[in-house]
């Protein structure tokens, strides 16, 4: 039997160490550098401290629509709350799967194609239907939290 972890306030410590996105490159682990007179309409996100969860790794992507990358290699599952609290992703070490039934990925603007069974399989957030995106542990998406302002560091 695997244990899974649900990540209730992952996703929102994640964005929560957001900021105005404006250093080049990837935005890691450990930061984008610093960078001041950020111009304006541009987002800088830093991910300031990290879960105690062994195995999680996520970059921030400097895109014009800054996405995020999760990639798991941890023995229990991980769960990703969506933008309602609804289970959205479940990583584990060799797989993501995603809840079709869930808001955040009906939103998404960059969702990898469903077979159609898959896709409506369910709309009932409190039973969800977990299909496989990746078979790898990795996946990235544009959030839609990655884009709402923030005011001051958090």
């Amino acid at each position: 039997m695997k244990s899974e972890q649900t990540l209730p306030a992952m996703t929102a410590l994640i964005m929560s160490g957001m900021l105005l996105l404006s250093a080049s490159g990837l935005a890691g682990a450990h930061g984008a550098p610093e960078v001041d007179e950020v111009p304006e309409g541009f987002v800088k996100a830093s991910i300031t401290s990290q879960p105690d969860i062994q195995g999680l790794r996520a970059l921030i992507l400097d895109a014009p629509r800054p996405a995020i990358l999760l990639r798991y290699q941890g023995d229990d599952s991980v769960t990703v709350l969506g933008t309602e609290g609804e289970k959205f992703l479940r990583f584990s070490r060799d797989a993501v799967e995603v809840n079709v039934a869930s808001p955040s990925w009906k939103d998404l603007p960059n969702a990898p194609k469903l077979p159609e069974n898959e896709a409506t399989q369910s709309d009932q957030l409190d039973q969800p239907t977990w299909t496989t995106l990746s078979q790898s542990g990795s996946f990235g998406w544009l959030d839609p939290r990655l884009n709402e302002p923030h005011n001051g560091d958090h």
